[in-house]
């Protein structure tokens, strides 16, 4: 008790890196790894990858999370295994970054045990997809922001901005909604620790040459190989999540796409309640019937999206606009076979009831605060005058237009590697407050 009051954040720290130990050790015993739709392609080039060559790899994903999968052997136990040790890491990490934000140790071991104690993305840890590896590199992306702000000397502000720029670059290889950070975060970086403009340009330079070599190095590859300007050959695909949805209004010229599309969409609506993911299970006949092969059909169903989209821009804007709600939604993904012990499957739903409300609660902080944030603009200029708040703030609603411009597929999905980033942003929020209101009363 006497070294908990002499250093709480270091006593905190080390009780919370236990209790999430144990938490994850106990998940490893009573819960299996889960495979999903996008889990096999991910696989599948892991194995291209575990040959130190891109030979045979197919374009439809970006590296980053094939890469980590074939470290660990592209085996779902062994990647289990580590997402759990990155998600403790990631525990870890959100608690240092409040920390250092804050000062308060009490508010640190909240926002880390919101990331770790809220199924909706604890539970990732144990789905073979990239969420968990995203996130882990997103929050260290912004403490090394916070560092690069904090470090006493120009050597250390240089190294730290070539460590943000490697991991700002790798979280878009992992994930490619994410691609556009490095660029987010060029006026921060120029910013954080201020100097001469000499010292900015040379720090952003540092900066920027290593995240612009990993996300234009990749893009360079998918457009030498496949002929696509971009990360991955799936563009098209992803518009149809959109535009499928009114697909029926092409012209007949287009009649054999659009009709074969069309039956699988109203067979997916019948079955599911909405044409979500139809485009999956169409590609094989869609391939046959229009003689085009995997990546031309990609081309061709862009094209057709983008001519939707022009003639129809208020069903295409509608479309944005329900994604864009969705994306806040904060699903629980977890799979009942993979529960070893019959308790569990009847502990985990109401784990997950819970866990939702606690992360819809703080979603829905977010974007009231945000508000009230913009109306009351002078009164929180020390806040948005704080750039490790401003630039997670900033790229969470920046993130969320994104990813329903670009996509209509699993929207609720898209916030989970954020989830974390928007804990601590509600923490500062919310810290803010209530050190502001115990200034007024003193």
């Amino acid at each position: 008790m006497n070294r908990l009051r002499s250093n709480p954040a270091g006593s905190l720290a080390v009780i919370l890196g236990i209790v999430s130990a144990a938490e994850r050790f106990v998940l490893w015993a009573v819960y299996g790894p889960v495979s999903y739709g996008d889990t096999g392609s991910y696989f599948r080039s892991a194995v291209v990858l575990r040959g130190w060559t891109l030979d045979g790899y197919d374009g439809t994903r970006v590296p980053g999370y094939p890469a980590f999968v074939a470290l660990l052997g592209a085996e779902p136990s062994r990647v289990y295994a580590g997402q759990l040790f990155v998600g403790w890491l990631l525990t870890m990490l959100l608690f240092y970054w409040m920390w250092r934000a804050s000062r308060n140790a009490v508010l640190a071991v909240i926002v880390a045990g919101l990331y770790t104690f809220v199924p909706g993305t604890f539970l990732f840890e144990a789905n073979l997809l990239t969420e968990t590896l995203t996130a882990f590199l997103l929050v260290a992306s912004f403490v090394l922001l916070f560092e690069l702000g904090k470090a006493p000397t120009w050597l250390g502000r240089g190294a730290t901005a070539v460590a943000l720029g490697l991991t700002s670059g790798a979280v878009g290889l992992v994930r490619i909604l994410l691609y556009p950070l490095t660029i987010w975060l060029v006026p921060f970086v120029w910013s954080g620790g201020g100097g001469r403009w000499t010292r900015r340009a040379a720090r952003t330079v540092l900066f920027l040459v290593p995240g612009l070599a990993l996300l234009l190095g990749w893009v360079g590859y998918i457009y030498t190989g496949y002929g696509f300007l971009s990360p991955t050959t799936m563009g098209g695909y992803n518009l149809v999540q959109h535009t499928g949805a009114f697909f029926e209004l092409l012209p007949d010229d287009d009649a054999a796409i659009r009709d074969t599309y069309l039956r699988y969409r109203d067979a997916r609506i019948a079955e599911r309640g909405d044409q979500t993911n139809t485009i999956w299970e169409a590609i094989p006949e869609l391939t046959e019937v229009s003689g085009l092969g995997f990546y031309d059909l990609s081309r061709e169903l862009q094209r057709l999206s983008l001519r939707l989209i022009r003639e129809h821009p208020d069903l295409y804007l509608r479309n944005v606009a329900e994604g864009w709600i969705d994306f806040w939604k904060a699903p629980v993904y977890w799979e009942p076979s993979q529960a070893k012990l019959p308790a569990v499957v009847a502990v985990f739903p109401i784990w997950a009831s819970l866990g939702r409300a606690v992360t819809l609660a703080a979603n829905l902080i977010f974007l009231l605060s945000s508000i009230w944030i913009v109306v009351r603009f002078r009164r929180f200029r020390d806040l948005l005058g704080d750039q490790t708040w401003l630039a997670p703030w900033g790229f969470i609603w920046a993130t969320s237009i994104l990813q329903t411009i670009a996509d209509h597929g699993d929207n609720p999905r898209f916030l989970i590697p954020l989830q974390p980033v928007l804990f601590f942003v509600v923490g500062r929020y919310l810290g803010h407050v209530l050190q502001e209101r115990k200034a007024e009363q003193e």
